[in-house]
């Protein structure tokens, strides 16, 4: 009786969410907030005392007084959510990224943007954010439809896209939604088939690109998610890798191959290709992507131009003939490699990289000419024939220590995504699926939100005392009368034994 209870109360009272997730070029995964993000030329982290640690050319520190849980980055406009779920955003505004209701060219100061919010995600010129009841807000540029509102206007505020959302990952100029039910949603640009629903569209957009202005499901039962410039790549329950997109340097991580070819060249992906096994996490960057498997190691491919890849700028293929600079050639890796062990956190930015080790250490590899590892060094400098010079960190180097570690996602139970041991009510959950008494909502989810009627009620209470008969089957009920539906013995059962006597003298109140 008292699992019974138990699960009564899971499915008729309100729980909060748990913790989603999301960043550009950053991982959107159910139960993980980000402490290190990359922008396009630098990198933040939150060290272990809540605060932020930015190294960004050209902008002063932030003075933030609240202890900070969560960071995301984007490509201009920056993001912090505070312990008290409050949502702060600063940055380049003039499409209106920073979500303050201005479009101002610049926003130098954090400004409060949202309360209860418990996922930020920053993308190219959008952002998006989760609240703790699930709801999703989108703002910023549209002009490629990666609002998800249906339309190709933009938006200087917050706009409600989506409910029952528990992850969200921001590209350049696509979004990805992990929903409860372990589903994957996708809108915005589709010009590389980034979406992966194989070239789908809706509209064309301001540029002239194939979009989606309205979400598209594309996945089940994913648990994470990452959106880079011109891929996407999702975990399933299960631990297998999926990845969609451009692959003309490897990013892709299958060997150089797609199921297309993009403008008759390059590979391409349009649909999701499994990579990987036993994947934990996941980061696309711009044109390369790393993974950390359940052993904690740290794998990577893709583009090596610029060391990247952290493995001494070496690759398994040779681009010699690049348009812009026919005398560069450098290495791309078109299958995954192992760079390190004992990784945490990881994020792939535009042409650097940044991983967090189990001890709090930041490490970081790649270009290093706009200081994007904090240390105005490398251990590799470029001379280029028509000018310049490249710095470049070709192995990992750390960069600094006691940094927060994403806190690792709680085990789910009885199959359900949703349910994890932790919850009050995991116990009742387990036995309630074991002695049928009921299957949850779908194969994955138990959706301990979602609020049950009476009927629903007496039907839980009748199969937990085993599903006996009642003595009459003539009901006294004037709004139960189909004797076939699920509800119907359950409701006669309960009224002869005094658990409920309906809500009038004639009517149950199903």
């Amino acid at each position: 009786m008292k699992k019974l209870l138990s699960l009564a109360l899971a499915l008729i009272l309100s729980i909060g969410l748990a913790t989603p997730a999301g960043a550009f070029f950053d991982m959107g995964k159910v139960g993980i907030h980000n402490t290190v993000s990359t922008g396009y030329s630098y990198t933040a982290a939150i060290d272990q005392s809540g605060t932020l640690m930015l190294n960004k050319s050209g902008w002063p520190n932030i003075n933030f007084s609240k202890k900070i849980v969560s960071i995301s980055n984007g490509q201009t406009q920056d993001a912090i959510i505070a312990d008290d779920n409050s949502l702060w955003m600063w940055g380049e505004n003039s499409y209106g990224q920073v979500g303050n209701g201005t479009n101002l060219s610049v926003q130098g100061t954090p400004v409060k943007v949202l309360d209860n919010v418990a996922a930020v995600s920053c993308g190219g010129y959008h952002t998006a954010a989760i609240k703790t009841d699930g709801t999703l807000w989108m703002w910023g540029a549209n002009y490629h439809g990666q609002l998800g509102i249906g339309t190709l206007t933009d938006s200087n505020v917050p706009v409600k896209v989506m409910d029952n959302v528990l992850a969200v990952s921001c590209g350049g100029n696509h979004t990805a939604v992990i929903k409860t039910d372990g589903t994957l949603w996708m809108f915005g640009c589709n010009n590389t088939s980034q979406l992966g629903d194989g070239w789908g569209m809706d509209t064309t957009g301001k540029s002239g690109f194939q979009c989606r202005t309205s979400p598209v499901k594309v996945l089940d039962d994913v648990v994470a998610v990452s959106c880079g410039w011109n891929n996407t790549a999702a975990i399933k329950s299960d631990g297998s890798l999926w990845i969609w997109g451009i692959n003309g340097d490897g990013q892709l991580g299958n060997g150089g191959t797609g199921n297309e070819k993009y403008y008759g060249s390059e590979a391409i992906q349009t649909v999701p290709t499994k990579i990987m096994d036993d994947v934990a996490s996941v980061s696309v960057g711009w044109q390369h992507a790393a993974a950390i498997k359940t052993d904690g190691s740290l794998w990577i491919w893709g583009e090596n131009r610029y060391g990247q890849l952290g493995n001494g700028g070496t690759g398994n293929e040779l681009d010699g003939t690049p348009a812009n600079n026919p005398e560069e050639t450098w290495f791309y890796q078109t299958t995954p490699v192992k760079i390190m062990d004992d990784v945490a956190a990881v994020n792939c930015a535009y042409t650097h990289t940044v991983a967090v080790k189990t001890d709090g250490s930041v490490w970081a590899w790649g270009e290093n000419i706009y200081d994007q590892q904090g240390n105005k060094t490398g251990n590799f400098r470029k001379e280029f024939p028509k000018g310049g010079v490249g710095i470049y960190q070709t192995v990992p180097l750390k960069i600094m220590d006691h940094a927060s570690i994403p806190t690792k996602p709680i085990p789910t139970v009885a199959g359900f995504s949703d349910v994890h041991e932790s919850d009050y009510f995991a116990d009742a959950v387990v036995w309630a699926k074991e002695t049928g008494v009921t299957g949850g909502t779908s194969a994955t989810t138990f959706s301990p939100n979602n609020t049950v009627t009476r009927a629903d009620a007496m039907t839980f209470l009748w199969r937990g005392a085993g599903s006996p008969e009642p003595e009459s089957l003539v009901s006294p009920f004037s709004d139960v009368t189909d004797a076939g539906a699920y509800y119907y013995k359950a409701v006669l059962w309960a009224s002869e034994n005094g658990i409920t006597s309906g809500v009038s003298a004639t009517d149950f109140g199903i």
